[in-house]
């Protein structure tokens, strides 16, 4: 699990290499492999500032396109921060596909090779090893230790019910730990002797 500085040192690391978008989008919206992959062009809406989970990539035996996710619940829709939105205008400068995270050629990532690569650049980095789907457990608990309740963050990842959210994803992070010890400190005067 990241917290948000280490997250920062990952984004830090994939600075210019073609899984660069890949990783922001699924870092920052704790987007599923196949939904990140299966981001399109048409699902921004620059105007109304959203982006759409609604359609996705997954591998077989080869690369299968879905116009659906993986639940009903799964499909959402997000409002885009102005460094995302930024982020995204400037990608798409130089976009020659309908989907977002492609090749310069514009040919659509395998899901296999989000896996491989993520785990070369972890390595060339020194980073802590870890699999492409642990960005999104991160996601649900740097939100968490943000603040964010754990319904928004159950709506959020796109889960059916908070048991998944709570059971699965969302893992007591240190950070939480220390702001919830820090604010016991001044709650009660103790003796001056112990």
């Amino acid at each position: 699990m990241l917290s948000a500085n280490e997250a920062q040192t990952l984004i830090n690391a994939f600075d210019g290499h073609p899984l660069q978008t890949t990783v922001v989008l699924a870092l920052f919206y704790g987007l599923r492999r196949s939904e990140v992959l299966g981001l399109k062009w048409s699902a921004i809406d620059f105007e109304r500032n959203t982006l759409t989970i609604n359609h996705t990539i997954v591998k077989n035996l080869t690369i299968e396109a879905k116009d659906s996710t993986k639940s009903e619940t799964s499909e959402r829709t997000f409002t885009m921060p102005p460094e995302i939105r930024d982020f995204l205008r400037k990608r798409q400068e130089n976009a020659n596909s309908e989907y977002i995270n492609t090749w310069t050629d514009g040919r659509t990532f395998r899901p296999d090779y989000v896996t491989r690569g993520f785990q070369r650049v972890l390595k060339a980095h020194g980073l802590p090893q870890m699999r492409f789907h642990d960005l999104r457990h991160s996601t649900a608990s740097i939100l968490f230790d943000r603040g964010w309740q754990l319904e928004d963050v159950k709506n959020w990842l796109g889960h059916s019910d908070i048991e998944t959210t709570s059971n699965i994803y969302l893992h007591y992070a240190k950070t939480r730990k220390i702001i919830l010890a820090d604010s016991l400190g001044g709650m009660y005067e103790l003796p001056k002797r112990a």
